[in-house]
């Protein structure tokens, strides 16, 4: 096995591991104390997770509702995407 997790992410998860041990306040859940203990420094490193990718949160959608001057957007937006979805279907299947 190899190491995953960064150096700085190995260093910030064994100072919370050794915060909680010796009683001082622990920010966040220190994980790994068992595999510290019962197998080592070097199969505690192996089984720290890798570091996760920062993932940019989406901004909300904005609605336009149909009283602001982009209702007229909206509208055409709808017929389009109802003419979308009704394009593959038949004249009796749309009838019913």
């Amino acid at each position: 096995m190899s190491v995953t997790a960064s150096p700085a992410t190995l260093a910030r998860t064994y100072e919370a591991l050794r915060a909680g041990a010796t009683g001082m306040p622990v920010t966040g859940t220190p994980r790994g104390l068992a595999v510290l203990r019962s197998a080592g420094m070097a199969a505690w490193m192996t089984a720290c997770p890798p570091d996760r990718p920062r993932v940019a949160r989406e901004r909300p959608v904005r609605l336009v509702g149909a009283g602001s001057a982009g209702g007229e957007l909206g509208r055409e937006l709808v017929g389009i995407l109802a003419a979308m979805a009704l394009a593959g279907r038949t004249q009796s299947e749309v009838a019913r």
